[in-house]
């Protein structure tokens, strides 16, 4: 088993991505600057962090401050700009270096932080009077003096009571607030020069775990920086979810203003990205190749004392240099361990990543958290195997696995299939080897339609073929995925989980704009929006916002979202559907006239429960739909 942790162990390659990193933000040239280095959930971003933290912090002598910033373990404070200045001045206050020089001067920048994060909080909290004495009261007790120019608070006999400064933004025309952060970054750009910092590398990482309105936030205070010549901040994220929440805050306010099309709600959240993060870098997704060299190097790292482990990462890394390209396996782990130190169990291990790395690869698109977790669940099912005495394949496994880690819904009908025929089931017969064009066999039947997707069809065409393997042991072994083998292993990335949570609330203005977002999600990600919608359909069949949901993404153009809208329809209770399923269904037809035999056909199935209200409806959008066709 393998921690699922960001490290400075570098078994991917990425050390190139984190030396170039290095380069732009220590080249005095390109300051100040702004880097996005920009992937998916557990593409290796926090590791990358992690090596330039290493790296840049053994660089005091030429100058350089290396400060990381955790977005995410900050998420419960009131304000995300206050928590990011306050954590730079304080870690630059106790540098073992530059925090003699620096301390004196940092803390009175501290303390006009501290000033402005107690009046902002007095004001929008308590009201000013009662701010006002809280702030009096706070500065006495820790001897905080008001910092020169700052603006007094507003004599409570002439405020206008009924316009209180309720939201985050200052009111119109409040310069005294735009002069104090004009001070602020002066007097910090001042800092920076009297003691010889010549270079200040903020990193800031996991911010796409934390709240649209904390990422805002944390953006709005980096500008504060954006004109100091020293500085360059290094921004790991997700940048779909930094654009979820740039599209929460401000393209929503603007929908519910006026008619915007999405091409102009993309273009707004595009430029807002594009003037903050001048140099955005984005990490690709791991080759079958280097799947199959980061199995092999994390098998060699369980299975390997220490000394033989050296020899292999060392031969590893001589051997990228001069070729990248090329796999690192078993006879190059071989040659540099000596066969002596080739335990079986290695060998063997070794042997089969070379032909399950293709299929993790595709199933799982190459991200490193995903094979390593998928890894782990591997080898829990390959130790149950073990300890009930059952043989298996592991390429048979892995590929089962890749479907049950992405597909659940066809996984549990693969499940249902082979259960019924002994493991041998005959329509995954007919999927993998399809029939010829014209052949009266050809056509698909109605309940293989979901099996008839790109992804899944990519899946079908992988090595090995199961129609001919007794798959029985192998869902022994899984029956119980909806329990605790995998639990915590399957993950819904953070981008979906917060589109799901967006196309499911009250707003309408959100729900467009998730809808429209859902468009850019790779297949993977959007079957797992899906089955996010279908649970809550089965969960809630009487609340219709997971179907209106879907019938959103249907009407915005999302692929195989209408079936997947009637695949959920047709699983839950129809006694305990919303009535205004079958119109929400119809409603997709009018919009959609392709999509109407498969409409008429579940509606059909719906009106069979005449004495539900759900049937009831099915019934007459029944005949509404064969009415307007006439």
């Amino acid at each position: 088993m393998w921690p699922d942790n960001e490290t400075t162990l570098d078994l991917i390659g990425f050390k190139v991505h984190a030396d170039l990193i290095r380069e732009v933000v220590t080249d005095e040239n390109m300051l100040p600057v702004v880097l996005g280095v920009f992937g998916d959930w557990g593409s290796g971003k926090s590791s990358i962090m992690q090596m330039l933290t290493a790296d840049l912090s053994a660089r005091d002598a030429e100058g350089v401050v290396c400060i990381p910033f955790n977005g995410w373990v900050f998420e419960g404070y009131e304000d995300a700009k206050t928590a990011l200045l306050t954590s730079i001045l304080v870690q630059l206050g106790e540098h073992k270096r530059f925090g003699v020089k620096i301390k004196d001067k940092a803390e009175r920048l501290l303390k006009r932080v501290k000033w402005m994060e107690v009046a902002k909080l007095g004001i929008k909290h308590v009201g000013v009077p009662l701010g006002g004495f809280l702030l009096a009261s706070w500065m006495a007790q820790h001897g905080v003096g008001a910092p020169p120019q700052l603006p007094a608070l507003p004599d409570p006999t002439t405020v206008n009571w009924g316009s209180a400064v309720a939201d985050d933004a200052q009111p119109k025309g409040n310069q005294p607030a735009l002069l104090e952060a004009r001070k602020f970054r002066e007097d910090f750009e001042q800092l920076l020069t009297e003691t010889n910092v010549k270079t200040l590398v903020v990193l800031i990482d996991d911010l796409d775990r934390c709240l649209p309105e904390r990422i805002i936030e944390t953006l709005e205070a980096i500008k504060l920086f954006v004109s100091v010549p020293q500085t360059a901040f290094v921004i790991g994220a997700d940048p779909r979810i930094v654009r979820h929440a740039i599209a929460k805050r401000y393209v929503e306010r603007q929908l519910r203003e006026e008619e915007t099309k999405s091409e102009d709600e993309y273009n707004l959240v595009t430029d807002y990205l594009e003037k903050l993060i001048q140099v955005p870098y984005y990490l690709p997704r791991l080759s079958p190749s280097e799947v199959e060299t980061y199995i092999n190097l994390l098998v060699c790292r369980s299975a390997l004392a220490d000394p033989a482990w050296e020899k292999v990462r060392a031969d590893w890394q001589a051997r990228r240099v001069q070729n990248f390209y090329a796999a690192y396996g078993s006879a190059a782990v071989q040659a540099a361990v000596g066969a002596a130190d080739m335990d079986p169990v290695l060998t063997q291990r070794l042997a089969w990543s070379g032909a399950v790395a293709p299929v993790i690869t595709e199933g799982l698109k190459g991200n490193p958290r995903q094979v390593k977790r998928m890894l782990n669940a591997m080898l829990l099912r390959e130790k149950l195997a073990a300890v009930a005495g059952i043989a298996i394949r592991e390429d048979v496994l892995a590929k089962l696995m890749v479907l049950e880690y992405t597909y659940l819904e066809r996984f549990k009908e693969l499940y249902t299939w082979q259960a019924a025929e002994g493991g041998h089931p005959a329509r995954l017969k007919k999927l993998e080897h399809p029939p010829a064009a014209g052949d009266p066999a050809d056509a698909p039947e109605s309940e293989l339609k979901m099996w008839q997707t790109a992804p899944i069809k990519r899946w079908l065409s992988m090595q090995p073929h199961l129609s001919d393997i007794d798959l029985r042991d192998y869902f022994w072994l899984a029956r119980d995925r909806t329990s605790s083998t995998l639990a915590g292993v399957a993950m819904i990335s953070p981008l979906v989980r917060r589109l799901f949570d967006s196309l499911v609330n009250d707003n309408e203005a959100e729900q467009i704009t998730a809808a429209g977002q859902t468009r850019d999600l790779s297949e993977v990600e959007r079957v797992d929006l899906y089955q996010l919608l279908h649970q809550r359909v089965l969960r809630l069949p009487a609340d219709d916002k997971a179907v209106v949901a879907l019938q959103r993404l249907a009407d915005a153009g999302v692929a195989d979202a209408f079936e997947s809208l009637l695949e959920a329809v047709l699983a839950a209770p129809v006694g305990e559907l919303h009535p205004a399923v079958p119109y929400i269904i119809l409603n997709v037809v009018q919009g959609h006239s392709e999509a109407r035999p498969q409409a008429e056909q579940a509606l059909e199935q719906l009106a069979t429960s005449k004495q539900t209200p759900a049937g009831k409806a099915a019934a007459k959008a029944l005949k509404g739909l064969r009415d307007g066709n006439k």
